[in-house]
């Protein structure tokens, strides 16, 4: 529990994460203006660890800044109507339903290929059929492939 105000590298490490994301939040406001001290330091309390830990949980769910921005909004408005957290709620759940399925394609394969890979003998190379299974997998949409070789 906090006690007292944090500077911004406390806060920071109390997030896991730098102080430049904590100034980047503030700017693009997920993070309201802190307190400063005389000397112009930043002071933070208890709500903006929270609301950083929140930031971090709700990325690692797979929710953009936008997002996340509009969900924090819809809480600070206190009685939004259902209609509109339903609504993004839905979309939310079909999303995720997509990326389970595409986690749960991406698992089987990739267990496949593991136990496949076991069986072959020491010094084998699975590094490009590693990668071609990620290209398979993806749903990433620039067709990124695994990087080349560097020549030397």
């Amino acid at each position: 529990m906090i006690d007292k105000p944090l500077l911004i590298g406390q806060l920071a490490a109390s997030a896991g994460i730098k102080a430049d994301s904590v100034r980047f939040y503030e700017r693009s406001g997920l993070l309201p203006k802190p307190t400063r001290t005389a000397s112009g330091y930043r002071l933070y309390d208890r709500h903006a660890l929270d609301q950083l830990r929140f930031i971090k949980k709700a990325q690692s769910l797979g929710f953009s800044l936008d997002e996340v921005r509009r969900i924090l909004r819809l809480k600070d408005e206190g009685n939004a109507k259902c209609r509109s957290v339903l609504a993004m709620a839905e979309v939310t759940l079909a999303e995720t339903e997509i990326k389970l399925a595409e986690l749960q394609q991406f698992h089987d394969a990739l267990a496949a290929n593991v136990r496949r890979w076991r069986k072959r003998p020491p010094g084998t190379k699975c590094a490009t059929e590693f990668c071609d299974l990620i290209e398979q997998s993806s749903t990433d949409q620039e067709g990124n492939r695994c990087p080349a070789k560097p020549s030397t």
